[in-house]
């Protein structure tokens, strides 16, 4: 990912990010609350769209995100 700022209301969250993960390898996001987690997990699979830039994914990668608050059928 490179230049890719995201805000959530006039505040950013994030800005100029890049980083890469190799089969296997685990990553934990570690930041107090309102830093953008959330947002960039939801990006990364896609339930929301970024303000700017782009990201990618190697063929056959499947990205999944378990909401914090998931709606349910009762």
């Amino acid at each position: 990912m490179r230049n890719w700022p995201n805000t959530y209301g006039d505040r950013t969250l994030f800005e100029d990010i890049s980083f890469g993960l190799s089969r296997g390898e685990k990553v934990a996001l570690i930041a107090n609350n309102g830093t953008g987690k959330s947002t960039l997990l939801r990006i990364l699979s896609g339930k929301d769209v970024p303000d700017a830039g782009e990201y990618s994914f190697r063929d056959g990668v499947r990205v999944s995100f378990l909401e914090q608050e998931p709606v349910t059928d009762r």
